[in-house]
Order: C-alpha cells, then structure tokens, then sequence
C-alpha cells in the first residue's frame, strides 16, 4: 500500500463507483443527539431535513441503535450514509460495517463535524460546520453539484478486548492520552472551553507535566509492545497512540519515520530528554536532532501492534476499561474506508 491515502476525483473513481455521472444517489443521515455540536445544532438539521423526505434521518446514541439504523439503510440500499456526531458516533458506525462477517460494497461515508473535538471529521470528512455541510452534501446528491472527491483509508482492528468482540476505528491511545480524556472531561470541559480548543490546552498542561515530571497530573503507565512480530519490549511510557490519521487535532502530525506500513505508531518513554527542544518538530512530524529511542521518542510506520497493558485504552475518544488485569491487544488493518470530501 502506498503510504499516502487514495485520492479520488469524481471523473477518475472506477466505473463500478457510486459516482458516475448522473446517477441518482440515495442518502442515509446518523445524528448522535449527544454529541458535543448537536446539543444546540440539531434543530437546525431536523428543519433542514423536514424538506427532504426522500432522505432517510435516524438518532441513535447507542452502538445498538446506530446498528439498527445502518440496517435499515442497507435494506433501503442508500449509497451515501452520513454521520452526524462525534467520534465515538464515527466509530460505531466502522465497527458495526466492518464487523460483519462479510462485508461487501459499503457505502461512501460523509463525516459531519459535530462532535467536541471531530478529530476524525477534520481529517477525512467534510470541512466546515454541520450545517454548511449538509447542505452541500445535499445539493450535491441531487444535482451533482460540487467538487467532490473519495479518500481511502485503512482503519485499525482492535482484538483481545474483555468482551472479545472486535473493534475497528482510527485513533488509539493509552497511557496519558487517557489521562488527557479524562482531564479534559473534567477539568475543560467543565469551563465551558470546548473543541479543539480544549484539546490545546489539555496537550498543553500535559505536556507541561510531563517538562516537569508531575506524576500527579501525569503518570507513567508500563506496557509490553512488539511491532510487526519482532521481539517484545517492555518499558514505561508517557504516551503511546496508533492512527491511521493523517491529521490529528490543531493539525498536528506526531509521526516522523521514514517506514513504510499501514499505521502509525508513535510512544513517548517515562522521563523523555530534550522534550522542550524536540516538542516542535515532533508536533510538525519531523524528525528532530533528539527524536531517538535513546532519548524516549519512538515513531514507526507499522502494520501489526500487539501492545500489552492495564488499566485501558481509547479507541476514537471511547474510553475502554481493561482494569489491573494485564491484557494484550493485537491491531492490525481492518479494512479500508471511503470517505468523501466535498
């Protein structure tokens, strides 16, 4: 696989896409009522859409309940599902479709940005508000209108969780990022300080903690890690994440190998040298004069990640609870996803 994503323009996707010219495309539309945008913007989308029968609209919370929605767009063969929510919302919608013991053809997916941070949304859905967006995406269902474009992603399999059902997304973390979603959750969020705002200023306290070794705020987690079946190895760390996005939150980018894989993985070791001279070019990608294991910083382009470890992880901003007992968890690709951009 080539280690930049596939980018489609409508007039170069295969013949057997959904987008060939003047084709009639049936869309299907998932709104999280409790997803951090649509706790004030929803109204406005359920009034855009009481103009728009022919589109098919279900609220789901639940990951049974986005399954039960997906199901009855698939009966109802829509081509386009959009997601409206955050990234817990995107993440259910990949684990219920990829899931599935056989697949098949699944449809084209628009991300609408109308989580707290829309991590996911900001990398590989639609830009703009909700709003805006829907729009667009409307007028483009039906009448072609646009400037569109499909981007192919691969997506991470999570396996060995408790429930040992498996899991599919595109961001992972453990170590301080849980720490970080939950500071965030309690600590920003509650002063009202929201999006990728928020997400700034918990990195920044974070990274201040970990400057000054404040293992009250920032607590060092241990993890057994083996990438790609080579010999395991065993330490502290800060921070561990694997994503298959491009862009995380205010743009940063923490990857910095030269590999050639499906995912990136990136780790920060307990006590990292130089983190306030490495910190800018590790948030750009680059490969800074300290950026070496030696010093604690780890980058590698991936294709398997058994990572062993207790307490939990995230898996799209979902926090999963592994408790004392030392679990392994095995990632590997799960399938690759389109995403359109318009």
């Amino acid at each position: 696989m080539s280690d930049d994503p596939k980018i489609f323009q409508t007039d170069q996707l295969p013949e057997s896409s959904i987008l060939k010219p003047g084709k009639t495309l049936s869309l299907g539309l998932i709104s999280n009522p409790l997803s951090g945008g649509n706790r004030k913007g929803l109204p406005i989308i359920r009034k855009i859409l009481a103009r728009r029968p022919q589109v098919f609209h279900r609220e789901a919370i639940t990951p049974s309940e986005v399954g039960s929605a997906l199901a009855e767009f698939a009966r109802s063969k829509v081509d386009v599902v959009a997601v409206n929510g955050g990234d817990g919302t995107i993440h259910a919608v990949l684990t219920e479709f990829f899931g599935q013991p056989s697949p098949g053809p699944l449809p084209l997916l628009a991300l609408l940005r109308s989580g707290t941070a829309s991590m996911i949304a900001r990398d590989v859905g639609l830009s703009g508000s909700a709003r805006k967006a829907l729009s667009r995406l409307l007028t483009w269902i039906s009448t072609g209108y646009g400037s569109a474009a499909v981007v192919q992603r691969p997506l991470l399999k999570v396996e060995g969780t408790p429930d040992q059902k498996p899991l599919y997304g595109m961001f992972l973390g453990a170590a301080g990022i849980c720490q970080g979603i939950r500071f965030c959750l309690d600590r920003v969020h509650s002063k009202g300080v929201s999006g990728e705002l928020a997400a700034g200023v918990t990195l920044g306290r974070f990274l201040l903690a970990a400057a000054r070794m404040d293992k009250k705020l920032l607590s060092p987690t241990r993890a057994t890690v083996s990438l790609n079946g080579e010999p395991s190895e065993e330490r502290e760390f800060l921070l561990i994440l694997i994503s298959t996005l491009e862009r995380l939150f205010l743009g940063i980018r923490p990857y910095w190998s030269g590999e050639t894989g499906v995912f990136y993985y990136t780790a920060l070791g307990n006590q990292p040298r130089y983190l306030l001279r490495t910190l800018p070019a590790l948030l750009r990608g680059q490969k800074g004069r300290f950026c070496s294991p030696e010093n604690g910083y780890f980058s590698r382009k991936t294709r398997e990640v058994r990572l062993t470890l207790t307490g939990g992880f995230t898996l799209d901003g979902e926090l999963y609870d592994l408790g004392n007992q030392a679990t392994e968890l095995i990632i590997t690709e799960g399938g690759k996803a389109s995403f359109l951009k318009l």
